[in-house]
């Protein structure tokens, strides 16, 4: 394992922090902490005690709550 890059896991999945994806959305950490205890926001891995966000979690978030407007 000499050469693993840290922050991937898996075949090239990027994992995020909450500061990261707090950074990346435009939004507060703390904001990123309320949707986690309130059971929204992206899904999310727990590894080593640290939930951990998958860039896909976050495109899909985005996604599921993209807004669209009629023409």
């Amino acid at each position: 394992m000499d050469n693993v890059t840290p922050g991937y896991f898996g075949k090239g999945k990027k994992l995020r922090s909450t500061k990261e994806v707090a950074a990346y959305l435009g939004v507060a950490i703390q904001t990123v902490y309320n949707w986690r205890h309130q059971r929204k926001g992206p899904d999310y891995v727990m590894v080593g005690g640290k939930p951990m966000y998958e860039d896909e979690a976050i495109d899909r978030y985005l996604d599921n709550n993209r807004v669209y407007l009629s023409a």
